[in-house]
Protein backbone atom coordinates (compact mmCIF):
# COMPACT_ATOMS: atom_id res chain seq x y z
CA UNK A 1 0.00 0.00 0.00
CA UNK A 2 1.11 3.25 -0.88
CA UNK A 3 1.11 5.39 2.68
CA UNK A 4 1.26 8.88 1.07
CA UNK A 5 -1.30 11.65 1.09
CA UNK A 6 -2.75 12.31 -2.67
CA UNK A 7 -3.44 15.92 -1.94
CA UNK A 8 -0.46 16.87 1.07
CA UNK A 9 -0.47 19.71 3.09
CA UNK A 10 2.48 21.64 3.53
CA UNK A 11 3.14 24.89 5.93
CA UNK A 12 5.51 27.84 5.38
CA UNK A 13 7.36 29.18 8.23
CA UNK A 14 10.45 31.44 8.71
CA UNK A 15 9.12 34.22 5.82
CA UNK A 16 9.42 31.43 3.16
CA UNK A 17 12.91 29.72 4.25
CA UNK A 18 11.52 26.01 5.55
CA UNK A 19 8.30 23.84 4.41
CA UNK A 20 7.43 21.40 6.21
CA UNK A 21 4.37 18.30 5.96
CA UNK A 22 1.21 18.91 7.94
CA UNK A 23 -0.43 15.81 9.12
CA UNK A 24 -4.13 17.56 8.78
CA UNK A 25 -5.56 20.68 9.58
CA UNK A 26 -4.87 21.03 12.84
CA UNK A 27 -1.07 19.83 12.54
CA UNK A 28 -0.69 22.92 9.89
CA UNK A 29 -2.64 25.23 12.26
CA UNK A 30 0.03 24.58 15.30
CA UNK A 31 3.13 25.00 12.83
CA UNK A 32 1.85 27.74 10.71
CA UNK A 33 1.36 29.35 14.39
CA UNK A 34 4.41 28.16 15.91
CA UNK A 35 2.40 26.74 19.05
CA UNK A 36 4.11 23.12 19.48
CA UNK A 37 5.66 24.40 22.62
CA UNK A 38 2.49 25.82 23.94
CA UNK A 39 1.11 22.27 23.25
CA UNK A 40 4.02 20.53 24.98
CA UNK A 41 3.19 22.77 28.39
CA UNK A 42 -0.01 22.16 28.17
CA UNK A 43 0.41 18.57 27.58
CA UNK A 44 2.57 18.73 30.85
CA UNK A 45 -0.09 20.28 33.05
CA UNK A 46 -2.48 17.49 31.68
CA UNK A 47 -0.17 14.70 32.70
CA UNK A 48 0.40 16.53 35.84
CA UNK A 49 -2.90 16.90 36.69
CA UNK A 50 -4.20 12.84 35.54
CA UNK A 51 -0.98 11.97 38.09
CA UNK A 52 -3.18 13.42 40.80
CA UNK A 53 -5.98 11.53 40.54
CA UNK A 54 -5.83 9.20 43.36
CA UNK A 55 -10.02 9.71 44.26
CA UNK A 56 -13.39 9.93 42.42
CA UNK A 57 -13.59 13.22 44.09
CA UNK A 58 -10.24 14.41 42.75
CA UNK A 59 -11.14 12.70 39.32
CA UNK A 60 -14.53 15.11 39.21
CA UNK A 61 -12.18 18.33 39.94
CA UNK A 62 -9.89 17.23 37.20
CA UNK A 63 -12.80 16.20 34.65
CA UNK A 64 -14.68 19.51 35.16
CA UNK A 65 -11.11 21.66 34.39
CA UNK A 66 -10.47 19.33 31.28
CA UNK A 67 -14.25 20.28 30.10
CA UNK A 68 -13.76 24.08 30.93
CA UNK A 69 -10.36 23.80 28.72
CA UNK A 70 -12.28 21.89 25.93
CA UNK A 71 -15.46 24.25 26.11
CA UNK A 72 -13.15 26.52 25.53
CA UNK A 73 -10.88 25.53 22.86
CA UNK A 74 -14.18 24.69 20.76
CA UNK A 75 -15.72 28.40 21.56
CA UNK A 76 -11.89 29.58 19.85
CA UNK A 77 -12.16 27.54 17.00
CA UNK A 78 -15.94 28.82 16.25
CA UNK A 79 -14.76 32.36 16.58
CA UNK A 80 -11.82 31.97 14.36
CA UNK A 81 -12.76 29.71 11.84
CA UNK A 82 -17.10 28.86 11.96
CA UNK A 83 -16.75 26.77 8.58
CA UNK A 84 -14.16 24.59 9.89
CA UNK A 85 -16.36 24.32 13.49
CA UNK A 86 -19.15 23.31 11.97
CA UNK A 87 -17.57 20.64 10.18
CA UNK A 88 -15.41 19.33 12.87
CA UNK A 89 -18.57 19.51 15.70
CA UNK A 90 -21.58 19.10 13.95
CA UNK A 91 -23.51 21.20 16.64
Amino acid sequence: MNTKTKNPLYVVTNKGQDVEEAQNFFDALVKKLGLEPVLSILEGILQELLQQVSSFAIFLVVKAYIDQLVDTLEKLIKKFDPVLAFSIYKR
